[in-house]
């Protein structure tokens, strides 16, 4: 459905990697209304990224633990949203407080998942889909919200990042401090418990296996709660080429690291997808459990370098009764060298 829209506001308040997979709709809204001005409403913590992307105009920072907190405060979050005289607003990820600001707010247009026991009450234009089956990716449940706005076509899905002069300048002159003048790898290997992740030894033998195959040098990368992981991971490997960047890095700063990379390792996490985001080579270990799958949040555009174990695939993700123990850790070191291999044969040279 074509009609007039002047000003668009996307709303996604969870993590970085589920930000970024709703990025691409930032795209497809501005080239059906190419006039529009797109705003996109996220958390402090996952905003960095979004100023970064070619199609968002303006990123609001959502703060339910400052200012936004409770009923006041997402009443005067109405107020504010109220002031911009939004046409429609897509609430990707509903939250019950979300969808009664965008009722307060008066926003003629309010579209969201129907399934929700508050919808009928103040969301105006609801898609009916269960995410919880995982039969799709989330980029294309995203997607389903808009397609009663939009003439999609399959394929023209792109992320449009791009970092500014400024960082790539940062980038450049950071690794020159570092005496860094080749291609380097990231091993990411944190995820902030939001799915099962490789043991600390199979993280330590693909570092090994990346300094033994390759010239890179290796960034090892994660928030500074992950820093006693990277303890671990360093144990009796030679550090020669290999720097401990964990909590050194704003996320900013992480990001402009990533889109200069030759290869990023990780399991499932925010950070893979940026890496995915920029076109850089990603390779990825995920559970198959339903609600973890790579089919619904694997590295879109990059699906076939993403390995998981040999194992039946659980309908829940519960790591503390996982049947399996840790399934990731039933991935033997053979087949994490032969997927290495792989990958790093595809790299062409920087």
């Amino acid at each position: 459905m074509k009609i007039d829209l002047q000003r668009i506001l996307l709303i996604r308040t969870d993590r970085i990697g589920d930000v970024v997979l709703t990025a691409p709709m930032a795209s497809i809204l501005k080239r059906e209304y190419p006039q529009a001005e797109i705003v996109f409403m996220a958390r402090r913590y996952t905003a960095a990224i979004l100023e970064y992307h070619r199609d968002i105009d303006h990123v609001l920072v959502y703060d339910p633990e400052g200012k936004h907190r409770g009923w006041k405060g997402h009443l005067a979050l109405a107020g504010e949203l109220q002031s911009w005289h939004f046409d429609i607003a897509f609430l990707f990820y509903p939250t019950f407080p979300l969808a009664w600001s965008l009722f307060q707010a008066g926003i003629p247009r309010r579209v969201a998942m129907g399934f929700r026991w508050y919808a009928p009450l103040f969301i105006n234009w609801k898609v009916y889909e269960h995410r919880k089956h995982s039969i799709k990716h989330e980029l294309e449940y995203n997607l389903g919200l808009l397609e009663k706005f939009v003439e999609h076509r399959p394929g023209e899905i792109a992320f449009h990042f791009q970092i500014p002069r400024s960082m790539a300048t940062w980038r450049e002159e950071f690794l020159q401090r570092l005496g860094i003048g080749g291609d380097y790898a990231i091993l990411h290997p944190g995820n902030g418990g939001s799915a099962p992740n490789l043991s600390v030894k199979q993280y330590q033998h693909l570092l090994r296996e990346l300094l033994d195959k390759t010239t890179m040098v290796v960034f090892l990368t994660g928030s500074p709660e992950e820093k006693i992981l990277g303890d671990q991971i360093l144990t009796g490997i030679d550090t020669m080429r290999v720097y401990d960047l964990i909590g050194k890095l704003s996320l900013k700063e992480l990001i402009a690291c990533i889109a200069g990379a030759r290869l990023f390792l990780s399991s499932s996490t925010g950070p893979l997808h940026i890496a995915n985001a920029f076109g850089i080579p990603v390779l990825a270990f995920y559970c198959p459990a339903v609600s973890c799958s790579p089919r619904r949040w694997g590295p879109y555009h990059q699906m076939n370098w993403v390995l998981t174990p040999d194992v039946s695939p659980c309908k829940l993700c519960q790591p503390a009764r996982c049947p399996h123990g840790n399934c990731l850790e039933k991935i033997p070191s053979s087949l994490l060298t032969l997927w290495l291999e792989k990958r790093l044969e595809t790299l062409t040279p920087g």
